[in-house]
């Protein structure tokens, strides 16, 4: 549109550079009229169609113009619609940023805490490691003593099983032993009245259920052997009860009970194998057919 103008203008000037041209030329040859009428007319007809083109130029300028300013209304109307877009999705921008904005605030403030319990976890870790660090000489010596204390239980067991089968054994050898020693009762009784109650005193009699004790104390007196066993009266022991001596799976000998209270019991060797000694801290079992 400005450059419209622009020519306008310029031919306008044009236009009047040539009428300057017109009168100048006029004003020279002022003597000779017919030449300068001749020479106006001549000038006029080519003014007056030099003013013509000029007002043809003007008209297609201004018909261009009118098509400028129309097509420029045009643009300038898409351009306000545009920029009416434009401000609504700029609104809409602002409106986002903000919760943006908002959305960045509350991640920072996450992030400051989150910052703040990663460090306490860290510090967390670091004393657990320094815990770990300090346990685990402990756990290795536990873990060795665990595996040391399994080997001896495997051990303890194998032998328990041995020794189960040696009492199982000597239990029954035991068990024949006083068979024999019933027999003998009876025989006794048929010959003497008194007989039954000295074989009671010298033989014992079990218990109603098995028990096991340890030796706690031997000692001698007027010729007779008295051991101290870990039984009594809460395990079924009392006066006249026979208990059975053991060491290593090997019968000792056997006693009977002549005192108890609950915890332990006092009683007097009536029977001890040949070349035994009975000693503290052996076994002492008492319990139906022993």
């Amino acid at each position: 549109m400005n450059t419209l103008t622009k020519t306008f203008v310029l031919l306008q000037l044009v236009l009047a550079l040539v009428l300057s041209v017109l009168v100048i030329l006029f004003a020279d040859k002022q003597q000779n009229y017919r030449s300068q009428v001749a020479t106006s007319q001549k000038a006029q007809i080519v003014a007056q169609a030099m003013t013509s083109q000029l007002q043809q130029a003007n008209t297609n300028l201004q018909t261009q113009l009118t098509a400028a300013l129309q097509a420029g209304a045009e643009k300038a109307g898409r351009l306000n619609n545009s920029i009416l877009n434009l401000q609504s999705k700029l609104a809409d921008d602002q409106t986002t940023i903000a919760q943006l904005r908002v959305a960045k605030s509350q991640l920072q403030t996450s992030i400051t805490d989150l910052t703040s319990t990663v460090s306490s976890l860290n510090k967390q870790v670091a004393e657990q490691n320094s815990i770990l660090n300090t346990m685990r000489p402990k756990l290795l010596t536990y873990v060795n003593q665990n595996a040391e204390l399994g080997r001896r239980i495997t051990e303890l067991t194998n032998e328990r099983n041995v020794a189960r089968q040696t009492i199982q054994v000597l239990q029954e050898s035991v068990a024949s032993l006083h068979r024999q020693m019933s027999k003998m009762e009876v025989a006794a009784k048929t010959s003497s009245p008194t007989s039954g109650t000295l074989s009671t005193a010298v033989a014992g009699v079990p218990t109603s259920v098995q028990v096991n004790g340890t030796v706690m104390k031997v000692a001698s007196y007027n010729g007779h052997t008295y051991v101290s066993a870990s039984l009594g009266t809460r395990d079924g022991v009392s006066k006249g009860t026979r208990l059975t001596i053991y060491a290593n799976g090997r019968y000792i000998g056997d006693v009977v009970v002549q005192k108890a209270d609950a915890t332990e019991s006092v009683g007097v060797v009536s029977l001890q194998a040949p070349g035994t000694t009975i000693a503290p801290h052996e076994m002492v079992m008492s319990g139906p057919g022993i």
